[in-house]
């Protein structure tokens, strides 16, 4: 149904608007002849303009598609790499760190998700790999924290450099000649050359002895082990030091009962004296 348009004209003979119906062909020419052209030459030359943009706004989207699928690729091939790179991790425990600290290897059954709940998508297994390894990585961490403390307290260290003169065991006594035990080896070394704590621990005592070590050091390791360092010239600590292995405590001297510069070194396990030899390894 074609709608009816109206509008007012001035009527000169009755002095009056008159209201005068428009049909929208009417209506189209009263349009202005100017603005009417303007309008239809303005649409012409927005054609081209609108193809020029539906083809710059599709190029637009063509390389954010492009975009889209490099950065796809890309995270495909990260996931990839953390992949190997969690294998590898996980190889390396079970065949060097386990059983290197003793440990049994972890149940494939673990690895894998175990029972009942188990991750199921490979972003879950992922995820879950993962968080088990660091879990396994943290308890083998402490696993060698604790065997380096361990070894570290172990007085494997000589504590001066020179040849040892007299071994530990029963000897003719160098003042009467008498034949007797002694209990620990006697390191020749210069006067004045430095001793190191045979390894790490804590000094118990560190001064004169009266029964005939002279100025001596003793280090408790903290593990059952107590070391001794006696005929120094001098000491480098105090009771209650803690000491790392190597720490300079002294000095070579000849105190005590003693016929030249020389370090006597004892082994003490807990409360025996032993052989120093049964732990001197590192020069």
């Amino acid at each position: 149904m074609v709608r009816i348009l109206h509008r007012f004209e001035w009527d000169e003979k009755t002095l009056s608007y008159k209201r005068v119906s428009l049909s929208p062909w009417k209506l189209l020419r009263s349009i202005p002849k100017a603005f009417f052209w303007g309008a239809v030459a303005g649409a012409v030359s927005l054609a081209p303009t609108y193809s020029l943009w539906e083809a710059h706004y599709t190029r637009l989207i063509e390389k954010q598609i492009q975009r889209t699928q490099q950065d796809a690729q890309a995270i495909r091939n990260s996931i990839y790499a953390l992949e190997k790179r969690r294998q590898s991790l996980y190889e390396r425990m079970q065949k060097f760190y386990r059983p290197l600290l003793g440990m049994a290897p972890l149940p494939p059954s673990v690895w894998e998700g175990g029972m009942g709940g188990s991750p199921t998508t490979p972003e879950e297994i992922g995820l879950y790999r993962s968080h088990r390894l660091l879990s396994e990585y943290r308890v083998i961490e402490r696993q060698f924290s604790e065997v380096n403390e361990r070894l570290n307290r172990m007085p494997c260290l000589y504590p001066v450099r020179g040849p040892i003169v007299s071994d530990y065991g029963y000897r003719n006594d160098p003042f009467h000649g008498a034949w007797q035990m002694h209990t620990g080896v006697d390191i020749d070394a210069p006067m004045g050359a430095p001793v190191k704590a045979a390894a790490a621990g804590k000094v118990i005592y560190a001064g004169w002895d009266k029964g005939g070590y002279g100025i001596q050091v003793e280090i408790d390791h903290l593990n059952g082990i107590v070391t001794k360092y006696a005929h120094l010239s001098s000491t480098a600590v105090n009771v209650g030091d803690m000491v790392p292995r190597g720490h300079i405590i002294g000095y070579v001297g000849s105190t005590g009962y003693s016929t030249g510069p020389h370090l006597h070194y004892e082994v003490i396990e807990r409360g025996a004296k032993v052989d120093p030899r049964k732990y001197l390894l590192l020069e």
